[in-house]
C-alpha cells in the first residue's frame, strides 16, 4: 500500500526513534543481540579482527542508542 492509502486507513507513520520505543525496543534490541552473537562467533573462527571489531563497535553503539 502507498502511504496515502495507509493514512486513509488510520495507520500512522513511525520514525526510527518511535519504533525503538515499541515494546521498549525489545524487538530491535533482540535483533542487534543476535547479530552481535553472530559477529562474536565469526571473530573466533575468522582472522579478520579489525573488521569484526568495527562491526562490534557499530552494534554496541546502536544498542546503546536504542536502550539509552
Amino acid at each position: 500500500m502507498k502511504n496515502l492509502e495507509l493514512k486513509e486507513l488510520g495507520v500512522q507513520e513511525m520514525n526510527v526513534a518511535e519504533m525503538t520505543n515499541v515494546n521498549g525496543g525489545s524487538i530491535i534490541g533482540g535483533i542487534i543481540n543476535a547479530v552481535q552473537a553472530l559477529v562474536d562467533g565469526l571473530q573466533k573462527n575468522v582472522n579478520l579482527d579489525g573488521i569484526i571489531q568495527d562491526f562490534k563497535t557499530f552494534f554496541t553503539t546502536i544498542k546503546g542508542l536504542l536502550h539509552g
